[in-house]
């Protein structure tokens, strides 16, 4: 197996394992990879390292689908129709990617640049928060900034108090979901309700 091959396997198998564990170890990583603990540290340099590329891919994914999606697809759909497909996606990801998101938002491993990593991904002047608004601004006919903001603000925390509730539950019972979030009607619910405030 050639060195980039050995790292895209390290890399895949530490997002598996981060879908479904609040912590993973380097020694967790190795043995999905059926590598020795040296193999990661050789490749990346660190475990710190390794997530912080996981991490990046993820949200990069995340980006695109939202883009692809959701902003550049002229399908005749509704606003509000296009909404709910990027909140049920936003929803559903939060859902999967537990683990990586408490790497992301709690974990003090690789605190310092995971906030980093937020506020440059979804926050800062970028070309994905360009069209994130320039998008709501069209679809809702909304002129102030200001006002398109705080509607970007309202549906990118839309999908962290679910996330939140569940990290927190992780962390008291070693459960990774909690059923209610699980129940389709229930997040039918949800995003309608969000929908209604936004």
């Amino acid at each position: 197996m050639s060195s980039q091959e050995i790292k895209r396997k390290l890399i895949e198998n530490t997002k598996i394992l981060i879908q479904k564990h609040a912590t993973v170890t380097i020694k967790d990583i190795a043995d999905a990879s059926y590598v020795n603990i040296a193999a990661v540290n050789y490749h990346f340099g660190s475990k710190e390292k390794l997530m912080k590329i996981v991490i990046e891919e993820v949200l990069g994914e995340l980006k695109r689908f939202v883009t692809e999606q959701v902003i550049n697809v002229h399908d005749g759909k509704t606003t509000e129709e296009k909404l709910e497909k990027m909140m049920n996606y936003i929803y559903n990801f939060s859902l999967e990617n537990v683990g990586l998101l408490n790497y992301l938002f709690l974990s003090s491993e690789i605190q310092s640049e995971s906030s980093s990593m937020l506020i440059d991904n979804f926050f800062a002047d970028n070309e994905f928060t360009q069209l994130v608004y320039k998008s709501l601004a069209e679809a809702m006919n909304i002129h102030n900034q200001k006002e398109v903001f705080a509607k970007y603000i309202l549906l990118f925390s839309s999908f962290c108090i679910p996330l939140f509730i569940q990290i927190s539950q992780m962390k008291l019972h070693g459960s990774m979901k909690i059923e209610m979030f699980m129940d389709p009607e229930f997040r039918q619910y949800y995003i309608k309700s969000i929908m209604k405030m936004a």
